[in-house]
């Protein structure tokens, strides 16, 4: 296998009109969506130019067809799941093909505060180094815990209210369109998870730069934590499915294997930080047996480089 090419995603992109400065399309990724999906979207669709829905199978999708005609965004219904990283290929077509400058992330459960979207825009452009900003994105905080997610290893450089970083999860960011002349999309191999951390790797190889907001911040929730006493203090769980806990354990591995060259650090700090949530997964979560055997499973298939959907 080899890593994603630069111009996998541009040689099927239609050629573009001229960007319009600051015109942004925002893209949700739909699979069972939740209850809230249309306050979701309207809070999204009222502060971009357009809005795009990829639904990956849903067995509901014609009723997220249905509320995007009601709100005005555009409806792309996959026959089957495509994974998260065919979803966001989809939204970055739609974006280039209506000359927009910056495509926005979300997920289905974003809910996303009014004025985030011109904010985080003027954030870009203020930036002192505005012409290298690839990517900007809002700050998150765990919907469960209350808590902030930033990591202060993260931070590469920081600023009044900004920080420059070494990687950002999907939701709640805007991708310049640009990028994907030298960057390419994203990995379709890995599916879902790491995804979006592979594809700010990438980003940051190239030169671009990745911002965050000190002042936007968006709730979000990494699966159903779980607080357990491990060794004298407290650790969490994300009760992920035996399924992504195959997604996860794989494309860990791939991200790691792609960076222990350029960051040995990081491959091999990540590499036992997996270990370690595996671990407390088999220890504590439910479903011990199922997600066990998924972690092997995805770990046999890094080593037999066996990409794509389960």
């Amino acid at each position: 296998m080899t890593d994603p090419t630069p111009t996998a995603l541009a040689d099927r992109t239609p050629s573009p009109p001229a960007a319009r400065r600051d015109s942004v399309l925002a893209v949700v990724v739909t699979y069972h969506p939740p209850p809230e999906l249309e306050a979701h979207l309207r809070g999204i669709r009222g502060q971009v130019d357009a809005l795009v829905v990829v639904d990956n199978g849903s067995p509901g999708a014609g009723e997220v067809e249905a509320l995007c005609r009601q709100i005005g965004a555009r409806f792309i219904g996959n026959a089957r799941n495509e994974g998260v990283a065919r979803a966001l290929n989809q939204g970055l077509e739609q974006a280039a093909a209506g000359g927009h400058r910056w495509l926005a992330m979300f997920d289905q459960d974003s809910a996303l505060p009014d004025g985030t979207i011109d904010a985080l825009v003027a954030l870009a452009a203020r930036h002192p180094r505005a012409e290298r900003v690839g990517l900007v994105a809002t700050g998150f905080r765990d919907r469960h815990l209350g808590r902030s997610y930033h990591d202060p290893a993260n931070t590469l450089v920081d600023g009044p209210d900004w920080r420059e970083v070494r990687t950002l999860i999907t939701s709640g960011s805007l991708v310049r369109l640009d990028t994907v002349a030298t960057v390419g999309g994203f990995d379709e191999r890995l599916f879902i998870d790491f995804v979006d951390h592979d594809h700010c790797t990438r980003l940051r190889r190239a030169g671009w730069l990745l911002v965050q907001s000190k002042d936007c911040v968006l709730d979000h929730a990494i699966g159903k934590l779980t607080a357990h006493r491990f060794l004298g203090r407290t650790v969490h769980c994300s009760n992920h499915s035996p399924t992504r806990r195959y997604y996860i354990t794989r494309n860990q591995l791939e991200y790691y294997r792609r960076n222990l060259r350029h960051d040995p650090y990081l491959a091999l700090w990540g590499v036992a930080n997996l270990a370690m949530r595996s671990a407390l997964v088999v220890l504590y979560e439910e479903q011990r047996a199922a997600k066990a055997a998924a972690i092997a499973r995805g770990a046999w298939h890094f080593v037999i480089r066996r990409f794509g959907a389960l």
